[in-house]
């Protein structure tokens, strides 16, 4: 028999014994999933109406709705700009937020599989979720283990994949996601480790809440590698861990080569960034850091959402402020996961009642060619969206050999942006050659006139439109509208003493739209101008500058 003070005396040593990521995960794991639970559990006075269920319980459209909020959530500024919390420090709503989404298993409905859908209409920029990560790499040890680190203590994944590491390590991009992967295996397998450890028994509930991270873990694995027979919304309380816990996982088929596939099918890096950019600022600015808020989490709920070249859903990373708690239920997680990230999901065009949210796992300015070979070679599978359809018919060849191969000069660059134009499914060929474009913006701009802005200008708007209809307020998508709105500006200062109204109406235009797509990407914000300004400020700053990504210097892109 197994008494109090032997397991507050296990934990005691393992915690020694650990590093002090482990430390956190046992926080997380003894603090946070209760948390999630109670946030969770509707209160009394809230009880949802009884509705009639179908037979089989798959096939009603309420079938695995979390029903955890009851009024959308129009205003996530304070988990995206920390002045934006409120003066008392409580946040106007409870987390997890989950708004009119249902989880659906081997429907007609989805793409494969599992999938997410709408339970009613939602309009472009209403949040669809607000979720935390259930583990994620944080940014300061992965900072020290990237700069301070020695090589031997990152070679799980080497030993994982079968390969040697014998050489010094560059501490590039991949060794950066290698040393963010290896994080996330550590802390899979502490959970692996606790429910494998007899002398923890007897603490049956830190025994529960381990098995419920691990549950919703594994969980993320593919229906068909995975068969289940957990019911769709058996399936949501696991994903937002607010299951019953039932000792049925064998940990003795998890292995590290299992853990790694899950966390790179399913988990999220870098937002607008990317690792070898990352390895790059860190490498050269002693201050790197303060640059980014993250690197790699899991969120399993996200994991259900299938992939569409043409999608519509965005997600974006936000944080809970570190002075900040609930009004609503839920209070207890806030306070106990201050400081730590969250995704936010909103619709980025109007969804009809029952159709599934996609996004696109991979960036959607590339040749169909590219974007089908990444999909194949990291998820598995050939995509056959809408898009890719549209594509494939309207281009026999590729216009572009697939790479990072593009044109040096302005005349061949505008010649086959001519050739794209001309083509009948012109909004999905334009978004998948959009590199073309930025990099022929950069070229013709390096000097230029006001012919040559009028001109651009005219062909940035197509493109604008392109991406509404198909990848609407995605990374590329807000570099344009940013240099749009820019040249407009530069027009209509050159145009003062000419024809001033005539400019600003450019101006107003491109206003108007970046600010449209802002509120898109990043919600309506509450209506708070001062506040889309913000975001439009942030938006700007944190774009890339490479590979067409714009940057200004005295009135000249390059």
């Amino acid at each position: 028999m197994c008494h109090a003070d032997a397991c507050l005396l296990l934990a005691s040593t393992l915690s020694s014994l650990k590093i002090s990521l482990q430390r956190q995960l046992l926080v997380t794991i003894f603090l946070y999933l209760p948390l999630l639970r109670a946030a969770a559990m509707p209160k009394a006075k809230r009880k949802p109406k009884k509705t009639a269920a179908s037979p089989d319980g798959e096939n009603s459209i309420t079938t695995g709705v979390a029903n955890l909020s009851l009024s959308p959530l129009n205003d996530v500024s304070p988990l995206l700009l920390s002045h934006a919390a409120p003066k008392d420090g409580r946040l106007p709503f409870a987390l997890p937020y989950i708004g009119p989404i249902s989880l659906v298993q081997n429907q007609q409905s989805v793409v494969h599989g599992r999938g997410l859908i709408v339970t009613r209409d939602v309009s472009a920029g209403e949040c669809l979720f607000v979720i935390p990560a259930v583990a994620a790499a944080p940014i300061e040890e992965v900072y020290h283990r990237f700069l301070e680190g020695d090589e031997e203590d990152y070679d799980d994944i080497d030993d994982i994949i079968g390969t040697s590491n014998t050489s010094v390590v560059k501490r590039d991009g991949p060794h950066l996601e290698s040393i963010a992967e290896d994080m996330l295996i550590e802390q899979i397998q502490l959970l692996i480790d606790i429910l494998d450890d007899e002398e923890f028994a007897c603490a049956k509930e830190n025994m529960a809440r381990a098995h419920s991270l691990l549950h919703a873990f594994v969980s993320q694995m593919s229906s068909d590698e995975v068969p289940s027979s957990a019911t769709s919304e058996e399936l949501m309380k696991i994903l937002l861990l607010t299951n019953n816990a039932s000792n049925d996982i064998d940990t003795t088929i998890i292995q590290k080569e299992t853990i790694l596939n899950i966390i790179r099918r399913n988990s999220f890096g870098p937002d607008f960034h990317n690792y070898d950019a990352i390895a790059t600022n860190w490498n050269t600015n002693p201050d790197g850091k303060k640059c980014y808020d993250r690197v790699l989490g899991v969120y399993p709920l996200s994991a259900m959402i299938n992939h569409s070249c043409s999608p519509n859903a965005v997600r974006l990373f936000g944080r809970i402020p570190n002075s900040s708690s609930c009004n609503q239920s839920g209070s207890d997680l806030c306070d106990q996961i201050r400081g730590r990230e969250v995704m936010i999901v909103h619709a980025n065009k109007f969804i009809a009642k029952g159709t599934e949210i996609t996004w696109s796992y991979i960036p959607p300015s590339n040749p169909l060619n590219e974007r089908r070979d990444a999909l194949l070679s990291k998820y598995g599978f050939t995509c056959n969206c809408l898009r890719c359809i549209l594509e494939k018919t309207a281009t026999a060849n590729p216009l572009i050999v697939p790479g990072d191969y593009l044109p040096a000069d302005e005349t061949t660059m505008r010649e086959m942006i001519q050739t794209i134009e001309q083509h009948p499914s012109c909004n999905e060929i334009r978004v998948s050659y959009a590199r073309l474009y930025l990099e022929y913006f950069n070229t013709a701009l390096i000097q230029c006139d006001n012919d040559k802005i009028n001109d651009i200008l005219k062909l940035a708007t197509r493109l604008h439109f392109s991406f509404v209809a198909c990848n609407n307020a995605c990374t590329e998508h807000l570099s344009i509208l940013h240099m749009s709105y820019e040249l407009a500006v530069l027009l209509h200062s050159h145009a003062l003493k000419i024809n001033p109204e005539g400019a600003m109406t450019q101006v107003r235009f491109w206003t108007e739209q970046l600010k449209k797509t802002v509120m898109t990407r990043y919600g309506s914000l509450g209506e708070n101008l001062e506040t889309v300004r913000e975001i439009m400020k942030h938006s700007k700053l944190v774009l890339r500058k490479q590979d067409g990504w714009y940057s200004v210097n005295e009135n000249k892109f390059i």
